[in-house]
């Protein structure tokens, strides 16, 4: 399972009614974080991470990044505000204190890591915005207040901050997971693993600090696959593979821009009377995006894998695609966390132009947070690593072919006289240690040697390019979204390309 449905399945517990953890943010945890978001998405699992603490355990969470890739980054197609989707009278927000009661926030992803020094919170300090924007999405979902089940932040209270307080700003990815019953009380339980057995659905908000650009056409389903839906949307698993690809997929995105230069973004998908939905509004300017999830049922999570609970499907689904673009695109919705501050490349490392066109730099979450863990599913020990942590840059866009990628790119210094072995070390343990993995050196004349690696039997199909110069080792790592193509010819020479241009940057900026 991914960090995804990891951190998830923490949510739901949530909603089964168990304590809730004290949540605080712990720098050192969240590098250890980093460390298991690169390893598990290098594996086919995840992407985009930080940790959380609980009172007594760590628990990393992973919200960033879509399975491993996936954010596409060609402009939408604009349309003018005439041809704009009809925006309705924002509905009546619930104040404040209402809103807090009703739904649990939980931040997920940080800008600082060092902000509190990893000491506890007395209150979750959730931007006024966002608590705002939950109010109007609760009272065009629930106007009566009827159907969403109560679950505020237990243990530690949420309280709503103006933008301005460290803390509030200081959120670059928000969750709000909300339970959706007939009558507004909790799911009836059953059985030895005491699921849901009566009528209930799942509506999941996420709230991120900058852009996830997904409308492409080469991204079917505007990316819904890759961030909130990878596990939970799951209809109809394969099962041989429970938790691999959907066998259902996401319709096509369906993307407009309304009046204000947001654009809305949804699409759907069903299977029998099960649905899945997901909306999405981008602010315009890199301000931020609000991401929605529905799913007309709860989850069943056993030891056969997870998906619906086929006892617990609300048909006909209470909310539809309508209800749900009709609430995000209204006017009563602003940003819901401050935007993410800009980030530059050092002159040294790959920049945006040298990945081609339609790529950018991801501007979501924390593009340049450090990890101490190094390339390479295989490397575990990383002790000749001098300092104990690295940059991290992370880019995305299309290859030739289309397929929407990530692409992060670390600078890893070795202790002095050991970059030769270092780079020896790295391509033993891709030869010997990943399975199907295939090892290609790069050209001669490339820095003081290279080679790529790629694992194909992974769903994210990973691949990494490393370059080496003295004691500086550059890598880039390539993923692409869960159940994507693979890589075309001219996909693979793209990727082999970057070695050139990673030499050509480190040489001419030293």
């Amino acid at each position: 399972m991914t960090e995804d449905g990891e951190w998830m399945r923490e949510v739901f517990d949530t909603t089964r009614g168990e304590e809730e953890p004290i949540w605080y943010a712990d720098a050192q945890a969240m590098i250890g974080g980093g460390d298991r978001r690169r390893r598990l998405r290098t594996v086919g699992a995840g992407s985009g991470s930080l940790a959380v603490v609980a009172v007594a355990a760590t628990i990393a969470v992973s919200l960033a990044a879509p399975g491993g890739g996936g954010r596409s980054t060609t402009a939408p197609p604009t349309t003018s505000p005439a041809t704009s989707p009809t925006k309705p009278s924002a509905p009546p927000t619930l104040s404040d204190g209402t809103v807090l009661d009703r739904v649990a926030f939980l931040p997920a992803e940080v800008k600082d890591m060092s902000l509190g020094n990893g000491v506890a919170p007395t209150s979750i300090d959730v931007p006024e915005p966002a608590v705002s924007d939950m109010g109007v999405l609760l009272a065009g979902l629930d106007p009566t207040s009827s159907h969403i089940v109560p679950m505020p932040n237990q243990g530690t209270p949420a309280k709503a901050v103006p933008f301005g307080d460290a803390s509030g700003d200081n959120i670059a990815t928000l969750q709000i997971n909300s339970s959706w019953t007939p009558n507004g009380k909790p799911t009836a339980r059953g059985g030895s693993a005491g699921l849901p057995v009566s009528p209930s659905g799942n509506l999941l908000t996420r709230f991120l600090d900058g852009d996830e650009a997904k409308f492409q056409p080469a991204m079917p389903g505007c990316g819904a696959a890759g961030v909130l839906g990878e596990t939970w949307s799951n209809l109809n698993a394969d099962p041989s593979n429970l938790d691999g690809p959907d066998r259902v997929a996401w319709g096509a995105c369906d993307h407009r821009q309304l009046g204000d230069g947001s654009v809305l973004a949804s699409t759907t998908k069903s299977f029998g009377k099960l649905t899945a939905i997901f909306v999405m509004r981008q602010f315009p300017g890199g301000a931020g995006t609000v991401e929605t999830l529905w799913l007309n049922y709860s989850i069943k999570d056993g030891a056969n894998g997870v998906g619906p609970n086929p006892d617990t499907v609300l048909s006909p689904s209470p909310i539809t695609v309508r209800d749900l673009t009709g609430v995000l695109s209204g006017g009563g919705l602003a940003p819901g966390l401050k935007a993410a501050a800009a980030v530059t490349v050092p002159p040294t490392l790959l920049q945006v132009a040298d990945f081609g066109a339609g790529w950018r730099l991801d501007l979501t979450g924390t593009p340049n947070r450090p990890s101490t863990l190094v390339t390479d599913a295989c490397a575990s020990d990383q002790s000749d690593l001098v300092g104990s942590t690295v940059p991290d840059y992370t880019f995305a866009g299309p290859t030739p072919s289309g397929l929407n990628v990530r692409a992060d790119v670390l600078r890893l210094t070795v202790k002095s006289g050991t970059g030769a072995q270092k780079l020896a070390d790295l391509r033993k343990q891709a030869e010997t240690g990943c399975g199907t993995t295939t090892v290609a050196s790069l050209p001669s004349g490339i820095g003081d040697g290279g080679f790529v690696e790629n694992i194909p039997g992974l769903p994210s199909k990973t691949w990494n390019v490393f370059v080496r110069f003295g004691d500086v080792v550059i890598q880039v790592d390539v993923n692409s979204p869960e159940g994507a193509s693979s890589f075309t010819q001219a996909d693979k020479q793209w990727v082999t390309g970057l070695g050139a241009k990673i030499a050509s940057r480190f040489a001419a900026k030293g």
